[in-house]
């Protein structure tokens, strides 16, 4: 969302100081939210007469619940921020955009700087296509941007109310892969480790109509395309309707539409721009596991929340896929793949580019398929015992050409590795063996990771070489059984190919 659109979806533009950050919830602790008081320093457009405002963002931590949205901005007390705010269905005023309308004022050498808040791990999609703007700007510039703006989009004063304390309040306790992990807090189920599903169920109501064949097969292959994903132990399951709604911690994984809680900022239909859905982390704890290398904190609930005001984007079934596929990459505890401060720069990482969770949806009608990027970041945080994935640089060969084995690898589990081709005339030859039809493994009681493009073997062919079909296999088998009988085998890949002289 670039500066013109920011200024005018808000009704209130202010520059300011934090100087109170408290976490509100309800008696059952279903829905917290934290309140952000902002002593003004100017205001640009619709806080006359005020000396403070009083921001409410999705979620925080009271009497030891704690809950957040991916893509809610942070703020810091005694922070000097530039905040872009509109007020919400329920009449609070939140920040516009979740995190694209909060800037924090740094100085440097003398000068002061407005920095847009990053995304982190932002559970939202934006409109591929809007002007990209610098993220970091000379302050003075951006304000002068902006009262230009401002006198092109009047004031239109916001009927704000006061959030009301509803409870006790606590401070708020602050090579190319392709793929990123939340960057404040390291996110996963634990339910897969023990072959258990994680079940998402679907709200209807409010779907958008404009969905050519409606929303919900989208959904469902949603589901399907990330359980499908080999080489990890996720399985989303596909637990029928519901009518939870909203973000809040009642026990039910749902996908709901339009906002009907009015939690979120709207939608920008004029632009077709903005927050197409978030995903907010209803609950977790603080049980922890290291995976990969990696320490996570466990998922206890998500819900996805469809914004409304989208028919714009959604008109094409595969841009609901698109996005009710990315929202699910954040329920696995994916980050984005690129486009914020925390992940690569799109423009050069084509792997990030290309994934589902790229920060910015394509639009491109693709539908909700996991890319590479995507698919080795499942991997990554839901390993099996063992996997291997084989690629070869090609599928046909001739003289003078030269082939490269290479290897994905992940698991958490030793294993015996074995690497044969088999020959065209019959029989193979495993690396590391003395003659043909002899197999011994490469590498023995490995222990398993994750691991990406390992070389296995090379070779630039002299036309001495047999024509015909030749496959190459990588086996991960248990350490020390027999590697000929499949009930010992972890994990087998094959990469097939052609030689011609």
């Amino acid at each position: 969302m670039d500066t013109e659109a920011l200024v005018r979806l808000s009704p209130v533009i202010v520059r300011g100081q934090v100087e109170s950050i408290v976490s509100r919830s309800d008696a059952a602790h279903t829905e917290i939210h934290t309140d952000v008081t902002i002593r003004l320093l100017e205001s640009l457009k619709g806080g006359a007469g005020r000396d403070r405002i009083v921001l409410q963002l999705p979620g925080g931590s009271v009497d030891g619940y704690q809950s957040f949205v991916f893509g809610s901005p942070g703020f810091r007390k005694g922070e000097r921020v530039l905040v872009f705010a509109q007020p919400t269905k329920r009449g609070a005023l939140t920040v516009t955009g979740l995190f694209q309308g909060k800037f924090r004022i740094e100085s440097e050498g003398g000068v002061d700087f407005a920095q847009q808040e990053g995304a982190g791990d932002a559970g939202l999609v934006l409109r591929r296509g809007q002007k990209r703007e610098a993220g970091r700007r000379p302050l003075a510039d951006l304000l002068d941007q902006v009262r230009d703006l401002v006198k092109r989009h009047p004031t239109l004063e916001a009927a704000l109310t006061p959030p009301a304390a509803t409870g006790p309040v606590d401070a708020v306790s602050s090579a190319d892969l392709g793929f990123t992990l939340h960057p404040i807090i390291a996110l996963r189920w634990f339910e897969p480790d023990s072959g258990i599903p994680v079940t998402m169920m679907f709200n209807p109501a409010n779907a958008p109509a404009v969905v050519p064949g409606g929303a919900r097969p989208q959904f469902e292959a949603a589901t399907q395309n990330w359980t499908n994903v080999t080489g990890s132990t996720i399985v989303m399951h596909d637990g029928g309707d519901t009518t939870a709604a909203c973000w809040r911690a009642d026990g039910v994984n749902a996908v709901s539409h339009g906002d009907p809680c009015g939690q979120f900022p709207d939608f920008d239909p004029v632009t077709c721009s903005g927050v197409l859905a978030v995903t907010g982390v209803a609950n977790f704890s603080l049980e922890s596991k290291v995976v990969n290398g990696a320490s996570f904190l466990r998922f206890r609930e998500e819900d996805i929340v469809i914004n409304g005001g989208t028919d714009c984007f959604f008109a094409d079934p595969g841009n609901y896929g698109e996005v009710v596929g990315h929202e699910m990459g954040h329920v696995t505890g994916l980050g984005h793949s690129c486009g914020d401060p925390f992940s690569p720069d799109c423009a050069t990482d084509p792997v990030a580019d290309a994934a589902l969770m790229n920060a910015f949806a394509h639009g491109d009608g693709r539908g909700p398929t996991p890319q590479k990027g995507d698919i080795n970041g499942v991997r990554f945080i839901y390993p099996p015992a063992g996997f291997v994935d084989a690629q070869l640089n090609g599928s046909a060969f001739t003289t003078g050409q030269t082939s490269s084995l290479t290897a994905d690898f992940n698991g958490t589990a030793k294993a015996d590795l074995y690497v044969f081709v088999t020959l065209p005339g019959g029989g193979f030859f495993a690396l590391g063996a003395g003659a043909p039809n002899v197999l011994v493994p490469v590498a023995s009681n490995l222990q398993l990771g994750f691991a990406l493009e390992v070389p296995l073997s090379t070779h630039t062919f002299t036309g001495s070489e047999a024509a015909g079909a030749y496959t190459w296999y990588a086996l991960l088998v248990r350490p020390g059984l027999n590697p000929a009988q499949s009930a010992n085998w972890l994990s087998i890949d094959s990469a097939p190919f052609t030689f011609t002289p």
